[in-house]
């Protein structure tokens, strides 16, 4: 199963006025816990956990690459060996995969992919205790690879965080871009993603106004309601991850108001391998005050 975890939490009338109310904190208190606990079971138990993450290869040309298990790890070649479980193949504009081995299977969301298929962001190719996550592009192919014996899984417990703040949990006014945007976000691999710039979130903590800029991957179809807000604060770098912190949450489909809660605050995967490709804040996200809430650095 593709690890996927969007850290949303909606709350109907127990936040108004961005404060959770004292009849419903308990409720709110045992649903923000929920979530940790849903994440850390997903970094626990998930074959494509970032903690299991240990190489990342881009892959470009028009023979077919070779993937197989040596000394250990799973790596590729453009030479079919004994060892081979699964090919990769540039036909036309699209890649393709080949199972080369018995037990070796291709899944994404909706079910399996047989020998053979064409393959789409995102499909997962699984060998013995090894996953390999797929993101072709035209003549190139980025693969991610997992390993489920990773020392950091077997270690893993929970991720560290703040103590709840009911503070930090509040209603936001969104002002739309009349025509949003499609713009260029870095990477920390000095590479970009497009996503659109589609609103300006405005907030209060504590009386002080805030306002930070959410993204959204597309406009239309799956995921249109997401939106993304990459930022730092005044703990990036000394209490969070230096690259930055991420907050998703859904656009509601009727209304100008959106509830956020920065105790739901992740991590960048990045945080955790770098085999990701991971959107850097950009200064317009740079919050002036400490945002004591969500994730903490990971050790």
């Amino acid at each position: 199963m593709k690890f996927l975890f969007v850290a949303a939490l909606f709350l109907t009338s127990s936040v108004s006025a961005g404060i959770v109310k004292p009849d419903t904190q308990e409720t709110w208190f045992m649903s923000v816990h929920e979530s940790w606990a849903e994440q850390d079971r997903e970094f626990k138990n998930s074959p494509t956990s970032p903690l299991a993450g240990s190489s990342r290869f881009e892959i470009t040309g028009t023979e077919p690459v070779y993937f197989a298990e040596i000394d250990g790890k799973m790596g590729w070649s453009f030479e079919q060996g004994e060892q081979s479980k699964f090919s990769l193949t540039l036909t036309g504009d699209q890649w393709r995969w080949s199972d080369l081995s018995t037990g070796v299977t291709c899944t994404r969301e909706g079910g399996n992919t047989s020998s053979g298929s064409f393959l789409q962001a995102g499909d997962i190719l699984t060998a013995g205790r090894f996953s390999v996550e797929v993101y072709p592009t035209g003549d190139q192919i980025t693969a991610l690879v997992f390993d489920a014996n990773s020392q950091k899984v077997k270690d893993f417990k929970t991720l560290e965080r703040f103590e709840p703040n009911a503070g930090f949990a509040v209603t936001a006014n969104i002002v739309k871009f009349e025509s949003p945007e499609q713009v260029e976000l870095i990477t920390g691999l000095q590479r970009i993603k497009e996503r659109f710039k589609y609103a300006i979130l405005e907030f209060e903590i504590e009386g002080e106004k805030f306002e930070l800029t959410a993204y959204k991957y597309a406009l239309q179809g799956e995921h249109s309601n997401d939106l993304f807000i990459p930022f730092t604060d005044k703990t990036t770098g000394k209490y969070s991850y230096g690259g930055g912190r991420y907050l998703s949450v859904v656009e509601p489909a009727e209304g100008s108001e959106v509830l956020i809660d920065f105790n739901l605050v992740t991590n960048p995967l990045c945080a955790y391998t770098p085999i990701y490709n991971c959107i850097v804040p950009g200064r317009e996200n740079r919050l002036p005050i400490a945002i004591l809430a969500g994730e903490k650095k990971y050790h």
